[in-house]
């Protein structure tokens, strides 16, 4: 049997017969847009909240409602990732970091809104990590 043929059996009242080839059409391949139309936002979360970006701005949702609790204002630009502090003891939640396109990162207090440290780097970071001992690791996957 070759790719796009198929044989169709059908059963009558006499007994069985063999219908001849029936030619099935392959799909054609969808259309992929090349464009960041529908690329991800980007988005993580804690036990309690969600958080997402939109531009520059972070929002911070209660899961349960989806309710504002607070933004994310102060990076200048686009955030590109965003990781939370799942796993640590010291963060437990608390943590957030988020990366923007003009390489700074930002670690915030998700429970005060306050910016606990920022960081400047020379190359484009793609990836971050939150150790059990509450430091961060970057990588450029």
């Amino acid at each position: 049997m070759s790719l796009g043929h198929a044989r169709q059996r059908s059963n009558s009242a006499k007994g069985s017969s063999i219908r001849s080839d029936v030619k099935f059409q392959i799909p054609t391949p969808s259309i992929t847009p090349q464009n960041d139309e529908f690329a991800f936002q980007p988005c993580a979360a804690t036990a309690s909240f969600l958080l997402y970006a939109q531009g520059n701005v972070i929002y911070c949702l209660h899961h349960d409602t989806l309710a504002i609790e607070r933004k994310f204002e102060r990076h200048r630009e686009d955030v590109s990732w965003i990781s939370t502090d799942n796993v640590s003891e010291r963060g437990a939640g608390r943590l957030v970091l988020s990366y923007d396109t003009g390489s700074t990162a930002i670690v915030w207090d998700l429970l005060t809104g306050d910016e606990v440290a920022r960081f400047a780097s020379y190359e484009q970071i793609r990836v971050a990590t939150w150790m059990r001992n509450g430091n961060v690791a970057f990588g450029e996957c």
